[in-house]
């Protein structure tokens, strides 16, 4: 008998929102009202692991392009009727909308897995090349599940943690280091799912490093 292949940050399939596989033994899974919009494939793993990935939402990346397209409209009309000075600001203004919808048609094409809950830890790939393991994790900052698109994550070692990645994002570990804020945001904005559906997931493996507020949903829904 054939024995099922081990899912992947790489193995998403076009149009997969979450999947996950059946979970034997560890943590109980815990289910709260907010997440029952949740969409996942159920499919076998050969070492049983419970996987909760996110990929691009094309319907986002479409609104995303529209506000795009909508902020250029007075840049174009201002170009048209104004000084050659202010002309010359209308074209920069032009050239970041195009750098941008660039940058939305490359994540419309990409249709591969980018941010992962599993036994490792959360992984997303805008971040770092590796999951951030679960041990690395200190707390994760309370979440408004019905307003807010990003998860705040504050770290046990951040300089070690990031210290291999890219500069934008090593530069998370010296604010948590100096002014205490989270070293790790995670956004949901474009992607399909949102923060509770993460929550969810986080909760599956480490209900502890949720803030009591957030956790008081999971244990208000169980049984």
């Amino acid at each position: 008998m054939a024995v099922p292949k081990t899912v992947g940050p790489g193995d998403a399939r076009p149009g997969a929102t979450a999947r996950e596989s059946t979970l034997p033994s560890g943590p109980v899974p815990v289910l709260i009202p907010f997440a029952s919009a949740l969409v996942e494939r159920r499919r076998p793993d050969c070492q049983g692991v419970t996987q909760v990935s996110f990929v691009w939402s094309l319907a986002k990346l479409r609104i995303a392009s529209l506000v795009l397209l909508a902020c250029a409209t007075p840049a174009v009309a201002a170009f048209a009727v104004s000084a050659p000075v202010v002309r010359w600001l209308c074209v920069v203004w032009l050239a970041a909308i195009a750098f941008f919808m660039h940058c939305l048609s490359r994540r419309a094409r990409d249709r591969d897995v980018v941010l992962l809950v599993d036994q490792r830890g959360i992984f997303d790939r805008r971040v770092m090349p590796r999951p951030i393991a679960w041990q690395e994790i200190a707390a994760i900052y309370p979440v408004d599940t019905d307003r807010s698109c990003v998860i705040d994550i504050a770290l046990h070692w951040p300089k070690t943690t990031l210290g291999k990645t890219r500069w934008p994002v090593r530069i998370g570990a010296y604010c948590q280091t100096g002014y205490n804020v989270p070293a790790v945001s995670i956004s949901t904005l474009l992607l399909e799912g949102n923060v509770a559906e993460v929550l969810t997931a986080v909760a599956r493996y480490r209900p502890d490093l949720l803030h009591h507020s957030n956790r008081r949903a999971f244990d208000a829904a169980r049984p």
